[in-house]
This record gives structure tokens, C-alpha cells and sequence, in this order.
């Protein structure tokens, strides 16, 4: 008897310690990241007409490549991230299947993570509390993933995300000066003219 008590003692720690964690990540933290990583893009983004699709600002690529891909990819960071978030967004919303399921599994996760009183429920006779529901959510989530392709989706996003934010830094001229120095650690007056 005392060695089948002390396994079940490791595995309540175990779940202790796990239960904490997943009682640490409420709905609140989740929404204050979001808020804080939309501010950063926006507030890093440049004007879309004028400057980052200004037609006047892109000439076929020469020896400067190089210089002006890391001066673009600092300058634009929140226009390329943007981007890869509208083409999440868009991959998602004409995907009934994967837009239906992101609906019920974030609606899960809200359910589970709100509740005041975590209630135990019973499913087949075996009543579940509340680290057996997020455990189990945490399968269907997984589930949810492989089964809609939303890994597949992502991946295909961040690819042509890439290929469009490399073609675009490459080709998009940039005056240095615009650029604070800071961003790449020198003076702006040190910096190269006109990239």
C-alpha cells in the first residue's frame, strides 16, 4: 500500500505544480499581450501609400542589397508583421473548417479559464475537476490543430509573408537619414546615404 500511495502523491504534485501554471495564464494576461503586441506593430508601422508602397521608392536591386534589406527590415518591421498577420487572418477566414473550430476551442478555453468555481463534471461515470477539463482541452486543442491544418496555414502565411517582405526590402530604396540610428546602434550620421 505504501508504494502505490507514493506515486499518486508525485503525480498530485505533479498536477499541483502543472494546475498553478495553467491558473497563472488567465484570460486577462492573455488579452493585456494582445493589446501590447497590436500597440508595438501599430505604433511601428510607416505610412502604407506614401512610403511603403510609394511606386517612386523601388528600383531593381544593385550591390546595396545587403544594406538595404537590414535597413528596410528595421524601418517596415511593423508594415512586414502586418502583413503576415492579414495573411493569418485572411487564411483562417476563408477556411470554414479551421474558422469553426479556432470558434469552438477559443470558446472552451473561455469557459474553462473564467469560471469563478470550477465545477467537476462527469463524463462515462469518471467525474473530471478542473486539471482533468484542461488537460482534456489541451488534447482537443492539439486535436484541432493537426485535424483543420492550422499549423499548415500559419506556415503558409509566415512563407509567402517572407518571400513578400524579403522582395519588398530588397527592392524598396530608403533614405537613412528617415531612420532613427538607433535602431542599428550607429549615428545616422554614419550611416550609409541613400540605400
Amino acid at each position: 500500500e505504501i508504494l502505490m500511495q507514493e506515486p499518486a502523491l508525485q503525480t498530485s504534485g505533479m498536477q499541483g505544480q502543472i494546475g498553478d501554471a495553467i491558473k497563472a495564464v488567465n484570460v486577462q494576461s492573455i488579452t493585456n499581450t494582445g493589446r501590447m503586441l497590436v500597440g508595438l506593430t501599430t505604433r511601428s508601422m510607416r505610412p502604407w501609400v506614401t512610403d511603403f508602397a510609394a511606386p517612386m521608392r523601388f528600383t531593381k536591386p544593385s550591390e546595396d542589397w545587403a544594406v538595404r534589406m537590414r535597413t528596410n527590415l528595421t524601418y517596415y518591421k511593423g508594415n512586414y508583421a502586418a502583413i503576415f498577420i492579414l495573411m493569418v487572418v485572411v487564411s483562417i477566414l476563408t477556411n470554414p473548417l479551421l474558422l469553426f473550430s479556432l470558434v469552438l476551442v477559443s470558446a472552451g478555453w473561455g469557459l474553462l479559464l473564467t469560471q469563478k468555481m470550477p465545477q467537476t463534471i462527469t463524463i462515462g461515470g469518471k467525474p473530471l475537476g478542473p486539471f482533468e477539463q484542461k488537460c482534456g482541452m489541451a488534447g482537443l486543442t492539439f486535436l484541432a490543430i493537426f485535424a483543420t491544418g492550422l499549423s499548415s496555414t500559419i506556415f503558409w502565411a509566415l512563407g509567402v509573408s517572407t518571400v513578400a517582405t524579403s522582395i519588398h526590402s530588397v527592392c524598396h530604396t530608403t533614405e537613412f537619414h528617415i531612420v532613427d540610428g538607433d535602431e542599428f546602434g550607429t549615428p545616422a550620421s554614419e550611416g550609409p546615404g541613400n540605400a
